[in-house]
């Protein structure tokens, strides 16, 4: 990584001399950023979790139903 430059008009963005890039030194920002995506990310497993204990239980429904029609 090369030097890097303040950008100006906002504190904590820098700009690397070397690539351009603009990087956010803003450290509280990006550990609420982790945060935030690894409960969306939990969310998200726990959704699909449950669509398949509903899917399962529906199976059963099914089979409960076809043995007592049988």
């Amino acid at each position: 990584m090369g030097d890097y430059i303040q950008v100006e008009g906002h504190s904590n963005l820098l700009r690397d001399e070397g690539s351009t890039a603009i990087v956010n030194s803003d450290r509280n920002s990006y550990e609420l950023h982790k945060k935030r995506r690894e409960s969306f990310v939990n969310q998200k497993n726990e959704i699909n979790t449950l669509k398949n204990e509903v899917s399962d239980m529906k199976q059963m429904l099914h089979t409960i139903i076809e043995k007592l029609n049988g």
